[in-house]
């Protein structure tokens, strides 16, 4: 310590030295961009904790909105699972009906093959039916359209159209 308490150092620079001042400059300009880069540090800092806090927000919302999609997709799984049940059973019960209406689809086939012109082995072929089921088919097919006559009952008294027309109507007379 030098005299009146002041360091040793400081009493051998004279205020007015430019030194002193150049130095005091440095630090003064040191000491506002250190205040400047803390100012701008803390802005930064702020805007990373808003940035973090908007992003832990979104991460909820979409963590919400997963549950919600795994909750769904549950749903939608069972439901899919119903529906290929559904859709097994629907296929063995088809299957079951085309195995008993297989007979009835036959002679329904038939029967269009015999309007068509189909011939009696082709029918036997096709629709897998005994020789006298096919010669029925085409029997009955050319009586219905009227290439074939159906012949009359016999031992039976049938009256024509013309008999059961000229015939009295006893029902009006005994009024």
């Amino acid at each position: 310590m030098g005299r009146n308490g002041v360091p040793i150092m400081l009493e051998s620079l004279p205020i007015d030295s430019p030194l002193l001042w150049i130095g005091a400059l440095i630090t003064f300009v040191g000491l506002v961009w250190l205040l400047s880069l803390n100012r701008a540090n803390r802005r930064l800092i702020n805007a990373l904790r808003q940035n973090h806090r908007t992003t832990e927000k979104e991460l909820d919302k979409c963590n919400k909105q997963l549950l919600e999609v795994r909750s769904v997709l549950v749903g939608l799984g069972q439901r899919v699972t119903e529906q290929q049940e559904l859709i097994q059973h629907l296929t063995e019960r088809v299957s079951e009906l085309e195995n008993i209406d297989n007979d009835g689809r036959l002679y329904t086939r038939a029967s269009k093959m015999v309007k068509l012109g189909a011939g009696l082995n082709e029918l036997i072929e096709e629709c897998e039916l005994p020789k006298a089921e096919a010669e029925l088919m085409m029997s009955l097919q050319n009586k219905i359209v009227g290439k074939e006559k159906v012949p009359p009952l016999q031992g039976q008294n049938i009256p024509s159209r013309r008999q059961v027309k000229n015939k009295p109507d006893f029902s009006q007379r005994i009024k």
